[in-house]
This record gives structure tokens, C-alpha cells and sequence, in this order.
């Protein structure tokens, strides 16, 4: 009999942008091997936005549900199905995923994901980085190495080194950053903290760790969660052998 997976959702959070955020679905919804349910939130952007990702999801059948405020939809035995959240002003990328993270939460998924929309997923990346989950049961969270969407063959993030005492420096990256990608860089390794616009959490670890700082509105704010994850025990990894590609800083910069 085949072993059934565990649970999983992927919380992807968006702003005024439909274009990548579509991008990004479809890298998700084509994802092989793995089950899991999509948490679309939107951060207050303009009609037009999420309209046009309505209107795709619409064109290749895939069902939605639009949550409303308070009200907590359990998961159902469809595969890959998207929830969407809209909060009530931008809240930006710390307390804005934290919505999506309480459903999650309130819904026992065993792990959450979050790809943030400017990324674009191979295809059995997820699946991959679960099964590293599953066979090293001492990880709270792990990333995949990301590659420069632009210059793919460009390693943008791979393991960072921050110490316990949480300096925030300007580039919390190790000596991989911006290194043309080799057989040298493979393997799991340990990091001082994940990259938060690609990651897996084991829920219970967030759980046990809070969600993320509502004072952090744009960066920063996955170093800090990673530090309260290893303050509650957990251990975070970098797996080297997979790969996602990032549009470094789209929204920030086109707007």
C-alpha cells in the first residue's frame, strides 16, 4: 500500500502583481509526486490584480475557495486546491504571510510551505525537500539553494551564517552567494537561518516558535524567525541539490 503524505500547504503571498504571481502558481500546481493545498494571500492590492489570477485559474479549472474573515475552512481530499485570503490593508511580508499561517495552523497541516510569487519552482522540488523533511526528523525548516531568475546559472542564496546574537548584517549570506553553480556546492548543510522566500517549516515548530514579528514589513524577517526556531529546538537546513529560481526583489523594485 502506498504511503499517504503528509499534509503540506504552500503560502504564497502577493501585491500588486499578477503577472509573476501566475508565474509562480503554475511552477506550483505542475509540482509531481507531492499533495498539498495552496494559501493565496493577497495584500491588499489593486481589483485588477487579483481579477486576472481569477480569471487564470478559471482558464485551467482550478478550484478556489475565497476565505472570509475568522472563518476557518478545513482542508478536503482534493489535490492542489487554492485558498485565497485578502487582508484588509498591505501589511507587508512579516504579518502579511501571517494570516495564511494561522489557517494553516488551525487546519493540522504537518508542514507549510512559503514561496513567495517572484519564484519559479522546478518541478519536483517540493516533494524533494518534504522527503528531506521526513528523513531528518531533527530540521524545523529547510530551504533550497536559489539561483538568480535572470542569470540562472548564479547561485542568490545557499546557507547564511549569522551567529547568536543576531547582528543583521547588509548581505546574510555565506561565501556561495553570486558563485557561478558547481558539483562543489550539493548536499544538505546546516544554516544559521532559512531563506524565507522559499522554505518548508514543520508546523509544530512554528507553532511552538509564534508566527512571524508584525515589526518586520519587508526583510529581515526570515532571519528572525529562524532564530526563535532554534531557540525552541529546532535545526535548519539547506538542501544544495535543489533548485528555485528568484526574480531578486521584483516587488520592491518596480514599485
Amino acid at each position: 500500500m502506498k504511503k499517504k503524505l503528509n499534509p503540506l500547504a504552500i503560502v504564497v503571498l502577493f501585491w500588486n502583481d499578477s503577472q509573476k504571481t501566475i508565474k509562480c502558481l503554475d511552477s506550483l500546481f505542475k509540482q509531481q509526486k507531492q499533495s498539498f493545498d495552496i494559501i493565496l494571500i493577497d495584500n491588499n492590492s489593486e481589483q485588477k490584480y487579483p481579477k486576472k489570477i481569477f480569471n487564470w485559474l478559471n482558464k485551467k479549472k482550478i478550484k478556489y475557495t475565497k476565505i472570509k474573515k475568522n472563518l476557518v475552512t478545513r482542508r478536503k481530499n482534493n489535490n492542489k486546491e487554492l485558498f485565497y485570503i485578502k487582508n484588509k490593508i498591505n501589511y507587508g511580508c512579516g504579518l502579511g504571510h501571517n494570516p495564511g499561517y494561522k489557517f494553516c495552523l488551525k487546519n493540522k497541516y504537518d508542514y507549510i510551505a512559503r514561496i513567495d510569487n517572484d519564484m519559479v519552482a522546478t518541478k519536483s522540488l517540493i516533494f524533494n525537500l518534504v522527503q528531506r523533511l521526513e528523513k531528518n526528523k531533527f530540521i524545523a525548516a529547510i530551504s533550497p539553494k536559489v539561483m538568480f531568475a535572470d542569470n540562472p546559472k548564479v547561485i542568490w542564496f545557499g546557507g547564511t551564517k549569522v551567529g547568536n546574537n543576531l547582528k543583521l548584517q547588509r548581505e546574510c549570506s555565506n561565501h556561495i552567494c553570486k558563485k557561478k553553480d558547481s558539483k562543489r556546492f550539493r548536499g544538505l548543510i546546516k544554516t544559521d537561518a532559512i531563506v524565507g522566500c522559499a522554505s518548508i517549516m514543520r508546523s509544530k515548530y512554528l507553532k511552538k516558535a509564534g508566527l512571524s514579528d508584525p515589526d518586520f514589513f519587508y526583510g529581515e524577517e526570515d532571519i528572525e524567525l529562524s532564530h526563535r526556531f532554534k531557540k525552541v529546538g529546532g535545526e535548519l537546513a539547506i538542501d544544495l541539490n535543489q533548485k528555485i529560481y528568484h526574480s531578486v526583489s521584483h516587488t520592491v523594485g518596480s514599485n
